[in-house]
């Protein structure tokens, strides 16, 4: 039972994904989903009793897919002080990242109504700018890094970039640039939140 149920939250999730890409985030409503899922309202309340709830579970697909991403750049790429903020910038320009733009700017822009929904990406983010640090990377570059790749994204979500293909990839490669320069020992760090 608890495989056909976790498979009826992914397929009301992908539904929510489909209705966010193809009619817009202003017309996710839970009937909408309903309707495209093949769940019955009763089956998605459920799983996700408000809306709420389903940007949640979308939300938290969007992270689990960034964690998996940042796994597998992490597996080929040497250890060493550039390795996680390489990992971070690799993992954020993914270009399988770019095809859920649209769902990444309804979850965000949910979270602007509601800032309570958004609480475990700041935890994600307080990790990861931990993580850049944590082999040696002076905390600084570490935030720039941090802090030019999520602005670059953003502006990427919400189509408002004004760098062209070839802008980007130099932007990108100079962020990886930037985390090897820094790479040398006996940088200070600063873990987050210190």
């Amino acid at each position: 039972m608890k495989g056909r149920l976790g498979n009826s939250r992914e397929k009301i999730i992908d539904a929510a994904e489909q209705v966010v890409l193809q009619e817009g985030a202003r017309h996710l409503t839970l009937d909408a989903v309903a309707s495209r899922s093949g769940v019955s309202r009763g089956g998605l309340l459920y799983h996700f009793p408000g809306k709420e709830a389903l940007l949640m579970g979308m939300l938290d697909r969007l992270r689990s897919h960034m964690a998996e991403r940042m796994a597998r750049k992490r597996a080929g790429i040497p250890a060493g002080p550039a390795r996680e903020a390489v990992v971070f910038v690799r993992s954020a320009f993914d270009e399988g990242n770019d095809r859920k733009k649209g769902v990444t700017a309804a979850v965000l822009a949910s979270g602007a109504h509601d800032p309570r929904l958004l609480a475990p990406v700041r935890e994600d983010f307080r990790r990861y700018l931990q993580d850049l640090t944590r082999e040696g990377l002076g905390f600084e570059r570490a935030a720039v890094i941090f802090l030019a790749t999520n602005g670059m994204k953003f502006l990427e979500t919400f189509s408002m970039s004004p760098f062209d293909e070839r802008e980007r990839r130099d932007i990108i490669a100079a962020l990886e640039e930037l985390a090897g320069e820094g790479a040398s020992p006996g940088k200070e760090t600063h873990p987050a939140g210190e």
